[in-house]
């Protein structure tokens, strides 16, 4: 493991769960900054927030990322969340396309198909319009999915490294993950998220490992960076 990931020229940090901190060099990227250790002056252009739950969309550790001029993009949903911040944002729903201080993007759809808080009550409802982020930062393609099972929509993804969660309960298990790497398009590098903090281990992180390699795919399992 390595608490930092290089991808053809890309620096990319694991904040914990599902944060990441994304740079070029001359660009710098966040997702969904939760429970950051510490801060640095390297502050995000862009920063993506995939949905208004707490340990997606939380104001203290969003705080730590941004500057004035930070371009936030989020879906409606996670409105209330970022109404603390005088930034710019930008509101995206699924199936849209953008370019935001020269990052394109796309948006797909997340959400769950069969994990519940309640007898047919999904924990992430595809009604409610959250989102994953498809990306490019460097001439690389990046696809996090944010909370989600595997859906069908995963098969229009085409891209170079996929982000996906792994710790079951609330999104897909590892073994479910393994599952999405047979239907997105592409893919040369998948980086587990979302174990380590509230839900999932390294145990989660290793098995998918394990399976996404049997696929051919290669998987960096990182250490947590700080900021």
């Amino acid at each position: 493991m390595s608490p930092m990931i290089y991808i053809e020229g890309v620096e990319v940090s694991w904040l914990g769960h599902d944060g990441f901190k994304l740079t070029d060099g001359e660009l710098t990227v966040a997702i969904d900054p939760f429970r950051i250790v510490s801060a640095s002056n390297q502050k995000a252009d862009v920063l993506f927030i995939t949905h208004e739950h707490f340990d997606h969309c939380s104001p203290k550790d969003i705080a730590q990322v941004i500057s004035p001029e930070t371009v936030i993009v989020a879906p409606p949903i996670a409105e209330d969340c970022l109404s603390v911040f005088p930034n710019e944002k930008v509101f995206v729903a699924p199936f849209e396309e953008g370019e935001v201080v020269g990052v394109k993007f796309r948006t797909v759809p997340a959400y769950n198909v069969n994990k519940f808080r309640a007898p047919g009550v999904v924990f992430h409802p595809k009604e409610d319009g959250r989102v994953g982020y498809v990306f490019e930062l460097g001439g690389v393609t990046f696809y996090h999915a944010g909370d989600t099972d595997v859906i069908p929509e995963m098969a229009e993804v085409v891209t170079d490294v996929a982000m996906l969660p792994v710790s079951g309960v609330y999104v897909m298990t590892a073994e479910e993950a393994a599952e999405a790497l047979k239907i997105i398009k592409g893919v040369q590098v998948a980086i587990p998220m979302h174990w380590g903090t509230i839900v999932g281990s390294i145990d989660d992180a290793l098995r998918f490992k394990e399976l996404a390699e049997a696929l051919g795919v290669k998987v960096v399992v990182p250490e947590r960076e700080p900021w």
